[in-house]
């Protein structure tokens, strides 16, 4: 199980109508990537590479530390300036170092702050952004 106890985390936190994704996973895993895609599919922007977690009762909501709220790293072009969002509450987690065990695994789970979350291993999943934004739309992931 994937857990996180401490904030920040190394990550990138997106928002799509006002579910909240934590991305993870090592450096060059394709963290900032999806979430250019994301972006480009009208998610927001919470952080890119450091996101910090607060537990506000019984969820855990995403900021972004001061100097880097509406910045994004795009690979190989530079740091974008894009529109983001204050904060947003964590609904998944996607970890990019993780392929999926099955092609319809089962439900996982990942603990932030004492808070059980959603766990999906994103590594080489075909259209993963549009799979994300069809989930912060409000499907259910069963």
């Amino acid at each position: 199980m994937l857990a996180f106890e401490n904030s920040p985390v190394h990550g990138t936190a997106i928002a799509v109508g006002g579910r909240g994704f934590l991305i993870v996973g090592s450096s060059g895993a394709g963290k900032s990537g999806l979430a250019l895609q994301m972006i480009a599919l009208d998610a927001e922007l919470i952080s890119d590479d450091q996101v910090l977690l607060e537990r506000v009762g019984v969820d855990v909501e995403m900021t972004a530390p001061a100097p880097l709220g509406n910045l994004i790293e795009a690979r190989f072009i530079g740091v974008l300036k894009t529109d983001a969002s204050r904060s947003a509450v964590l609904r998944h987690v996607i970890d990019m170092d993780k392929e999926p065990e099955a092609r319809m695994p089962q439900l996982q789970h990942s603990e932030v702050l004492g808070v059980r979350i959603d766990l999906i291993n994103g590594r080489n999943v075909p259209n993963l952004a549009s799979i994300l934004m069809i989930l912060g739309r409000g499907a259910r992931h069963s």
